[in-house]
Parts: C-alpha cells; structure tokens; sequence
C-alpha cells in the first residue's frame, strides 16, 4: 500500500468518526427534545385536565349548595373545552346525613387529574316577620260565645266587648270612660251606676269566635313549644319558666300550681279553685290557652298579666281577680264580685313566635 493509500484511508476513517459523532449528537438532542416536548405536553395537559376536573367539581358544588338533596344527582359527566370531566359523588360521609364528597375526574389528551372536596350542610335558620307580622288583633277586648253576664261590682276597662247571645249588665260595675256593647241576641243593663257613656248594638250579625287566625296562632304557639322540647303530659310536670316562654300540656293539668312565667296551653281539663294563682306572659305571648270544654273559674287574689284564649271552656271570675289582657271565650262567661279586667300592655290582641325558614347552606371543609 502506498503512502498516499494510508493518507487516504486515514483521512476516510477520521471523516466517518466525525460523521458518526456528529449523528449521535444529533440523535441525542433530537431525542431529548422530544422528552421535552413530551413532557412538557404532559404537563400541559395534566394542568388543563385539573382545572377541568375542578370546573366539573364547582359545577356540582354550585347545584347542592343551597340544596343538600340534590347531592345525588349532581353525579354528571360532560366537555369542556378541549376535554371532557366525569363527576361522583359519596354521600353520609362518614356515617353524618348533613356530610359527603364530591369527586371530579378531569380528561385533556394524555392528561388525567382528579379532585375531590368534602361537604357538610350546615342549615341557617332565620326568623321570618317581626312587629306587626306577628301581632294577632282581635276585633274585641272581650269576646264570648254564649251569654256574658256582669254583676256586682266588677270593673271592666274594657271598650269593646261582645256576646253571640244574651249580654247582661247588673249591680254597679265599673266600664272604661266610652264603651260598646255588641250582642247578636239582646241587651239587658240594669247597671245601678255606670261611669262614662256606653252605646248598645244589639242583633248585630253573629261573630266568628274561633277564626282560622286565632287557630293558626294557637297551632303556632304551640309547635314553638314542642321545637323548645317545652311539652308535658300532666299538669304536675310543667315548669315556672317552660325554655322558650311557651309550655304546652297534652293530658290533665288539675295538678298544675296555676303559677309561672309564660305562655301556658292546657289540652286537657284545668281547675283554677284554689288560691295563689299568678301568670304572666312573656314577649306579649298570651297568659293562658285553655282547648278542653273545661270550666275556667278564677277566685279573688288570682292575678293574670296576658290575654286568655278559651275556645271551648266557659269563664267565670269571682271576687277581686286581677286580669290585664284581652280574653276570647267559646261558650259562656260571668264576671261576678270585685273582678277587675284591664286592657293588656300589648293592645287589643296578642304575639306569636316568629316563624322559622331553615335553607340549607353547604360548605367546603375539605380539599384534595
């Protein structure tokens, strides 16, 4: 081989080295530049597949949030933009009702992303009305169903009052300075002395005792009483202060005290004969509702501040009972001796409790 052969094949072998390093250069660039492109397009699209997933999720969220029953059927798969989302859910997370879980599964090409946020529904209660929302206004200071009869000496501040039957004036009792007597049968005063000046409305049209208004506010009353766990099944059980102002007594109240501070609802009979009896009514609830047929008899010392509600009952007071607030009665009543009845603090009528609205209101507590 002559020199200029070696020369040349020297030559050749140093071109091909040059040739092969520079390809597998080439090689590894390329391929790491598609690494990176790779990733990078991993990493894109795993990005949008999370905010997909999370678009699915709030949008599931934005469904129940007000509305914790739908939790089962936010369940839901849809597209968003260039990928698509599917959502589940696991509701009495943790064995709670009002708990549960909303998961998103978010798809964009390559990329996959899921999250997921724990819920509680925590209820907000609001009261709805107040002032004149919850006031009951009754047409007179005193209402009876049957006869109403006053004798002795009884005072009565009263300057509406009215009798479905025969209303009777006797003795000397004592009215406010301008009262009315209404009857839808006849008018009988015989009254030796009565102060002021009265006007008798005689064979009026027949009044509502118990109207679908004061039905609904008893009912009120006493579902606020059975929400303030304030129910009792015999007189002997009911508190001096019931929690919530209103105690409601479902069987016999014979053995009641006739003494506290509250509204007091007796379903069954009630007997008033004995002496200490001292009711005052909060938050211008009224004193005393009575539903039985009972006989409602007060006696001289008895002291009632609140309006009296007697749908069924008759009504008599004897001696010098003291009673502020009006009084509706659904059979007969008679007001005998010193008795003295004033118009009550509230007006003509009496409040209820403010109705309750409960919206659910669900949370977050929880990423993941």
């Amino acid at each position: 081989m002559t020199r200029g052969q070696r020369q040349g094949g020297s030559a050749l072998i140093i071109v091909l080295g040059i040739i092969a390093v520079v390809t597998i250069t080439a090689g590894a660039m390329c391929y790491t530049a598609n690494q990176q492109m790779h990733t990078a397009r991993v990493t894109r699209e795993t990005l949008k597949a999370r905010l997909i997933a999370e678009s699915g999720l709030n949008k599931a969220y934005n469904e129940v949030r007000g509305d914790f029953s739908k939790i089962d059927s936010c369940a839901q798969s849809g597209t968003l933009g260039d990928g698509t989302y599917a959502v589940r859910t696991v509701t009495a997370l943790g064995g709670h009702p009002n708990r549960a879980q909303i998961i998103s599964e978010g798809r964009c090409g390559i990329g996959r992303a899921t999250v997921s946020a724990d819920l509680e529904n925590i209820p907000i209660i609001t009261s709805e009305g107040s002032g004149d929302a919850n006031f009951i206004q009754l047409p007179y200071d005193l209402q009876v169903g049957g006869t109403l009869d006053f004798a002795g000496n009884a005072e009565a501040l009263f300057e509406l009052i009215y009798a479905l039957r025969d209303l009777t004036v006797r003795g000397n009792p004592t009215f406010a300075d301008v009262v009315s007597f209404f009857s839808s049968a006849g008018i009988d005063i015989k009254a030796g002395n009565i102060d002021g000046s009265y006007e008798i409305f005689e064979n009026q049209p027949p009044q509502a005792i118990v109207t679908a208004v004061l039905i609904a506010a008893i009912n009120a009353l006493k579902e606020y009483a059975i929400k303030n766990g304030a129910v009792y099944d015999s007189g002997d059980e009911i508190p001096d202060s019931p929690p919530g102002g209103v105690a409601y007594c479902r069987g016999d109240a014979k053995k009641w005290s006739g003494q506290g501070t509250g509204c007091f609802i007796i379903d069954g009979e009630v007997s008033f004969q004995g002496s200490g009896i001292d009711i005052k009514s909060v938050n211008n609830y009224p004193a005393l509702i009575v539903l039985s047929a009972s006989e409602v008899k007060f006696n001289a010392d008895a002291e009632i501040h609140g309006a009296i509600i007697l749908p069924n009952a008759s009504f008599t007071v004897n001696g010098h009972a003291d009673i502020y607030g009006v009084i509706v009665v659904g059979q007969s009543a008679r007001i005998n001796g010193t008795a003295n009845l004033h118009q009550g603090v509230g007006g003509r009528g009496f409040e209820v409790p403010s109705a309750e609205s409960v919206k659910d209101n669900v949370v977050i507590t929880a990423w993941h």
